[in-house]
């Protein structure tokens, strides 16, 4: 039988009237690969931090298994400065990462020398070598005996070797944060991983080696993710966890499994409120009907007045029947009424199409871009036409992002020329959220530099289905990341670009929504270039691809 790590029962929590989790179920087993996935907003993350013990429901249960082991990646990790008297780098954080193995080490030692005591007695010799046995044990699973073998691998793998070990963890770029806190979970193993975004800082080298490491892993882990090549690969089970009932429905099987079981389960549901409507319909006629004809039949003037009597009231006894059968169904029905399937949160970029298409948007020629000793562009040359839609791949720190700031005029080369067709109308959407003020409300988000009355920018936000009446003067800072993303895309779509320049534009947000960006990107008549690790949206939305390789462009392929 297989063993339960932990398990949630009746999980209910709200905020003031908000409701975000409702009896949730949650029973996560050993060896579980579970892709745990929900529209932005519908309480993911809150439930992961209740599942680690960070948060305390309203209601339910929380059952883990004695003496648990958990590890979490949080979708935006953070270091604080080392405390005084220490000096806390890349070398130590990692070292120390691997669930002490520096203090099981030690207590190995001192069993071994309390083991060399001749004034030993049998019995407390039987229990030391006890103590010895359940220490090496775990010490051996944490990977104490190759710990320079694993150290190497999980750095290697996700892209860390070139980050020097002396490093404050503090220094780090927001990307090799994260896969630094993974490199850490990693190699301490922990029993539940819980892994927040885990792919949203990684190259396809580095989600290759992690999507391998996750399918040999020893313990349970739960993957909240965008990137369905990924969840393919990975978890053998998705829980969706419904922004509109407020619980979690397990699906078995991967991404692309749960998908045809979802869509059969629409339709059912679908076909069944559909049914239930029309039936509730006929009802109504068919009481309408008895009542407006029971008792008003007319007979012949040659029949006996006394069978018309006896006939008739034959006939009303059963008209009064047939009403009241009838009533009681739809009594039932209406007692019992299914909701109409729907979501809560959906996204309608629709884009305004350009009125003239240029023939060439983008060229560049010769672009080089150093960093010190460090050359991240050298000799970078591409054209791109009119009605292109480009996607830009290549691994972390080969200069993607760079050469995007360079071609809009974000930063300047060391050399080279860049050249925009004249009126193009640039929108922009970058990878860390940085162009949003989160002290300002949603509305004043979305507004500035848009004209029109509030009433009137208000309606065009609710537009795109982004966002609820009352989250209009939310403020920035209090939205979730993919709500942030969310935001950033009715901005997008509002100032009517005729060339979408897109660095990651999957970060953050969730399944759905990426789906039907993607059905927008593929009907927008202008011009789009677009970095992605996501290589579903690469292979959905482009009509040609760059692989940026020592610092020059070449085509690529997924």
């Amino acid at each position: 039988m297989t063993q339960s790590l932990i398990e949630l029962h009746g999980i209910s929590l709200a905020y003031g009237p908000l409701v975000v989790l409702d009896a949730v179920n949650w029973v996560i087993t050993r060896g579980a690969r579970i892709g745990l996935i929900g529209e932005n907003g519908a309480g993911k993350t809150t439930l992961a931090r209740i599942l680690l013990g960070q948060i305390e429901p309203d209601s339910g249960l929380r059952r883990p298994t004695p003496g648990l082991t958990l590890g979490h990646l949080p979708q935006a990790p953070e270091f604080s400065g080392p405390m005084p008297g220490q000096a806390l780098t890349v070398r130590s954080y990692l070292a120390n990462a691997a669930g002490d193995l520096d203090r099981l080490r030690g207590e190995l030692a001192e069993l071994e020398e309390d083991l060399a005591q001749p004034s030993r007695t049998a019995e407390q010799r039987a229990d030391l070598l006890a103590r010895y046995g359940a220490a090496q044990a775990l010490f051996a699973a944490r990977g104490g005996y190759d710990g320079e073998h694993r150290l190497d691998e999980v750095r290697i793998g996700l892209g860390l070797a070139q980050v020097a070990p002396d490093r404050a963890p503090h220094t780090l770029s927001g990307g090799e944060q994260t896969r630094l806190v993974l490199a850490g979970l990693l190699l301490r193993a922990p029993d539940l991983l819980v892994l927040d975004e885990p792919t949203n800082h990684l190259d396809q080298t580095a989600l290759d080696w992690l999507a391998a490491h996750l399918s040999r892993y020893g313990g349970a882990v739960v993957l909240i993710s965008h990137n369905r090549r990924f969840l393919n690969r990975t978890v053998n089970a998705i829980a969706e966890l419904s922004a509109v009932s407020r619980d979690l429905t397990l699906y078995l099987g991967n991404y692309d499994a749960y998908r045809v079981a979802r869509s059969r389960a629409d339709a059912d549901r679908q076909a069944a409120f559909e049914q239930q409507q029309a039936e509730m319909k006929e009802l109504h006629q068919l009481i309408k009907h008895k009542q407006h004809s029971a008792g008003s039949g007319r007979g012949s003037k040659d029949v006996d007045k006394f069978a018309k009597g006896f006939f008739r009231g034959r006939n009303e006894v059963r008209q009064g029947h047939e009403i009241r059968k009838a009533k009681r169904r739809l009594q039932d029905l209406t007692d019992h009424a299914l909701e109409r399937p729907t979501r809560r949160w959906q996204i309608n970029p629709t884009l305004v199409q350009p009125d003239v298409i240029s023939q060439d948007v983008i060229q560049f020629e010769g672009v080089h871009k150093a960093y010190g000793p460090r050359t991240v562009l050298a000799g970078a040359s591409g054209l791109v036409h009119g009605g292109e839609r480009v996607v830009l791949l290549g691994p972390n720190g080969s200069g993607k992002t760079t050469l995007i700031r360079i071609l809009l005029g974000m930063e300047a080369a060391d050399a080279g020329r860049v050249r925009l067709a004249s009126g193009v109308r640039v929108g922009f959407l970058d990878q860390l959220l940085a162009t949003l003020e989160l002290t300002q409300t949603v509305l004043e988000a979305f507004s500035q530099g848009l004209i029109g009355t509030e009433p009137e920018l208000r309606a065009r936000l609710h537009r795109y289905g982004l966002f609820a009446d009352d989250e209009a003067h939310q403020p920035v800072g209090t939205l979730s990341l993919g709500q942030r993303r969310k935001l950033q895309i009715a901005r997008l779509v509002a100032t009517e670009p005729t060339l979408l320049v897109l660095d990651e534009p999957t970060n953050h947000l969730d399944l759905a929504s990426v789906e039907q960006f993607e059905t927008a990107l593929c009907g927008f008549q202008g011009t789009v270039l677009a970095i992605t690790h996501d290589a579903t949206f690469a292979e959905h939305v482009a009509t040609r691809l760059w692989r940026l390789k020592d610092g020059q462009l070449e085509p690529g392929a997924l």
